[in-house]
């Protein structure tokens, strides 16, 4: 039994849950969490003061990262500790986020499917090690290596495409770029077509299959196993770039994202906070459920053995069976995050303090990730658990504004046709004049910048070094040099290749639009990633190591009309 507990009531009790003042693109709102705790929890008075810091950080977090609306689940190995949720779902109603609002929990959903793949295994349906054409031989392949089995596939290392994306496999060309065990690159296909097999092995669809095996035997009642249309009133509003044409900046105007269901074992879940944590204490648990087993001891540890090296989010880690798995300072981590069109996810098990973190929003903002959230929570609740100073908040984000080394970028670049771009380090800022304006630019990774200038919106504004110093500047199509390139300033390059450049759409809004230029004699795809001819109308991009391609088609009037990019269809558009 969940009890819900009023603000005025925790206030009175003396539990300060905190305030925050969450700021989305120049709307206000006041940010007051709604908090569940377990009866249990209840009487775990050393955990209180951790949750008041905890719900201190998420509205000054949030406003940071112009999150609209955020729901969180706290896990021990004795049950669920307490949900908390912050913001809106639907910001139009001033509509609160609720503990019973669904967010999709998008790549999350890999461990479920692994769960039910192991399963199908225990009952010996499923030989991990056979190749998986065996199961579908519908499914075709072109590959020049050994067969693809469900062990490549659960692991992400089957060579198959490692673009970030869901696609149709029945309708797609698959190729396998390397070897299948040898290298690591995330999949996304690869899970749809495990999602096939256990359809075909199971013989029922993947709802049924993901509700019988996993959500049912946890009680995960108010969750959905696919996104479907009637999942779409109980879930949370999603959040996407206003334009989603152009590099997103820190805290970018958002708008409502276009629905869409989600029947791919990829990213099929929408759940709850609450269900998330009898999800989450079950991997604590290893793979004991409150009513029984839904993973015996052996299938667990498959399912959270290393595979191979696999670095999480710029640390050291391996992968397993849909989870990331890590040990640091002598604590064995599982880690996972999701992205959707619309929502973002992170969850965080310290299988050896046993405590676990849940935390979702409901918007696209960029990349990002609630990884700092569940990080945090996990560190609070550790520091807790044993008695321990709680640690302090952690610090703001250093502002994309501030450039430490804007003298580096600073001074005049000219263009081949003469043209200047002139920019300006001041009080550690970068600035880029033009005519009478000043616009200051927004630190966007290693040397690139977002402009916020109409002439300059559609990519991001990189730089060239030679020998550590900046000698060059490109945007798009674009290129200015400084008086220290030495290098080439003339390219020759296929003149057909002129008929590709342009920008082109899809109709879904999973793949959004691209742009391709000509810069330096190469052809790029949204400026930055350089595309080999493989033969003509056909590229692939330089360095991958995958078999993705690019194709162009339908030439009218000198320009391509089609592309498709590993079988996902772009259509030429008419704006720039």
């Amino acid at each position: 039994m969940t009890l819900i507990i009023s603000r005025r009531k925790l206030l009175n009790d003396g539990i300060k849950t905190g305030l925050g003042l969450v700021v989305l693109n120049q709307l206000s709102f006041n940010s007051r969490p709604v908090i569940a705790f377990s009866e249990a929890a209840l009487s775990a008075d050393r955990f209180q003061a951790a949750y008041q810091r905890l719900d201190e950080f998420i509205p000054r977090h949030m406003n940071e990262v112009g999150a609209p609306g955020m729901t969180v689940a706290l896990v021990s190995r004795h049950g669920l500790l307490r949900t908390s949720q912050y913001g809106f779902a639907d910001l139009k109603a001033r509509l609160p986020v609720a503990p019973e609002t669904l967010f999709e929990i998008g790549s999350i959903s890999k461990s479920f499917v692994a769960i039910a793949t192991l399963q199908l295994a225990e009952e010996g349906k499923l030989d991990l090690y056979t190749p998986v054409t065996d199961y579908l031989p519908w499914l075709k392949i072109e590959s020049q290596y050994a067969p693809i089995t469900t062990h490549h596939l659960l692991s992400h290392t089957s060579g198959l495409s490692g673009v970030p994306l869901l696609m149709r496999v029945a309708a797609t060309q698959l190729r396998t770029g390397f070897e299948p065990g040898t290298r690591f690159v995330y999949s996304n296909i690869g899970y749809v077509i495990i999602g096939l097999l256990l359809e075909a092995l199971d013989k029922r669809p993947l709802a049924e299959v993901l509700r019988n095996r996993v959500l049912g035997p946890l009680r995960m009642k108010s969750s959905d196993a696919i996104i479907t249309n009637d999942t779409h009133e109980r879930l949370a509003t999603g959040y996407v770039p206003f334009h989603d044409d152009r590099p997103f900046p820190l805290r970018g105007k958002l708008a409502e994202s276009a629905w869409l269901e989600v029947p791919e074992a990829a990213g099929s879940i929408a759940a709850t906070a609450k269900d998330m944590g009898a999800y989450l204490r079950m991997l604590l648990d290893r793979g004991l459920g409150p009513y029984g087993r839904v993973l015996s001891e052996k299938s667990f540890e498959l399912l959270t053995h290393p595979v191979i090296k696999a670095p999480f989010r710029g640390e050291e880690a391996s992968y397993a069976y849909g989870l990331w798995v890590s040990d640091k300072n002598a604590h064995t981590l599982l880690r996972h995050t999701g992205g959707m069109v619309s929502f973002s996810s992170a969850m965080y098990i310290d299988l050896t303090a046993g405590v676990a973190a849940f935390a979702s929003v409901n918007a696209n903002l960029g990349g990002y990730r609630p990884i700092l959230v569940t990080k945090f929570a996990l560190d609070l609740l550790n520091a807790a658990s044993l008695g321990q100073e709680l640690p302090r908040l952690p610090p703001s984000p250093p502002s994309p504004l501030v450039v430490k080394n804007a003298a580096d970028y600073a001074g005049t670049f000219t263009a081949p046709d003469g043209k200047k771009l002139l920019l300006v380090g001041k009080n550690e800022q970068l600035i880029l004049r033009q005519g009478n304006q000043r616009i200051v630019l927004e630190q966007a990774g290693q040397d690139r910048f977002i402009v916020k200038y109409p002439d300059f919106e559609l990519f991001t504004l990189g730089f060239g070094r030679e020998k550590g110093l900046v000698v060059e500047a490109f945007l798009g199509e674009r290129w200015w040099t400084n008086e220290r390139y030495s290098g080439q300033k003339s390219f020759d390059y296929p003149k057909e290749w002129e008929a590709y450049t342009g920008h082109y759409r899809s109709d879904s809004p999973w793949y959004g639009s691209l742009r391709i230029v000509i810069r330096k004699g190469q052809l790029l795809l949204e400026g930055e990633q350089a595309l080999a001819q493989v033969e003509p109308g056909v590229f692939r991009p330089e360095g991958d190591v995958v078999a993705d391609r690019i194709t162009f088609d339908t030439i009218v009037n000198g320009k391509a009309g089609h592309l498709s990019l590993s079988g996902i269809d772009f259509y030429r558009t008419f704006t720039p």
